[in-house]
């Protein structure tokens, strides 16, 4: 699900990307260049090849049986890879987070304000379509918004014990949003999406931290969770935990992160005078 939600919004990056690639490909190198690269190339891989292998093939102690035999009782959720994101090693999630919301803003401080040349013919000498925002798209792109954000929720929820979390929901719902950008241009899809999508990375930071700190105020180590099971009427049995709260912060990051990343890659061609994406 992870893979599969990651292998989408690469596709789009890289559609974004072939965008702006020139028409015609440079001149072919010459025998003598093409061989040094090949045997930089080969040099190269066999060295990454070969660390891997010793890597790979060294006795070490798996600690995976820990995690398996602990992370119902110890973290509350049947979901093992989840509980470990964001309960047994949440520092490390913490510092991948920031490091997501940190390129982030990089991304977006290298685009703003740059104005790439587009092409105006395709690679054949035809002319771009005129029609930018077909109706099909924009009616499918209307109709899988709410289906979409509600299977993020659900995924979201379902996280601690089944495939899902805050990650893959996270994709899910940025997936859907940049979705907006494509079928209706930046004008109108910004028009719609008032909030700031650094101050949605800031929060997801800002909640995944005090999710931390609030540990403390129990005398307990930083990010350390609690969960307990609760009872009401008509719905039954269920389970709440703190590390939900962390999960939201790592939701809020990867919509805010992913959407401030593609939706100005796609930006770098608008044209001001109509505002209108080219």
């Amino acid at each position: 699900m992870t893979q599969l939600s990651v292998e989408v919004v690469t596709i789009i990056l890289l559609i974004l990307a072939l965008f702006f690639m020139p028409d015609r490909t440079p001149a072919e190198s010459s025998s003598l260049r093409s061989f040094r690269d090949l045997l930089l190339a080969g040099g190269c891989g066999t060295m990454v090849a070969l660390l891997a292998y010793t890597v790979l093939t060294r006795p070490y102690d798996s600690i995976a049986a820990y995690f398996l035999e602990n992370s119902v009782s110890g973290g509350g959720g049947a979901n093992v890879v989840n509980v470990i994101l964001v309960d047994f090693r949440g520092f490390d999630t913490l510092g991948e987070i920031s490091v997501l919301a940190i390129a982030g803003v990089a991304i977006y401080g290298l685009l703003h304000g740059l104005h790439l040349p587009h092409p105006v013919r395709d690679y054949a000498g035809r002319l771009w379509s005129t029609d930018k925002h077909p109706m099909v798209l924009d009616t499918l792109a209307r109709t899988l918004l709410p289906m979409a954000l509600l299977i993020s929720v659900f995924i979201f929820l379902r996280g601690h014990n089944l495939p899902g979390g805050g990650f893959i929901a996270g994709l899910i719902t940025a997936v859907a949003l940049i979705l907006q950008y494509v079928s209706h241009g930046v004008a109108w899809a910004q028009e719609r999406q008032p909030l700031s999508y650094h101050t949605l990375s800031g929060a997801g930071l800002l909640i995944a931290g005090l999710t931390g700190l609030g540990s403390w105020l129990f005398g307990y180590p930083f990010l350390t969770s609690a969960f307990d099971h609760f009872h009401l009427p008509l719905i039954g049995e269920f389970e709440l935990a703190t590390a939900m709260l962390f999960d939201l912060g790592v939701y809020l990051v990867v919509v805010g992160a992913t959407l401030l990343i593609l939706s100005n890659i796609g930006h770098v061609s608008q044209d001001e005078s109509s505002k209108e994406v080219v």
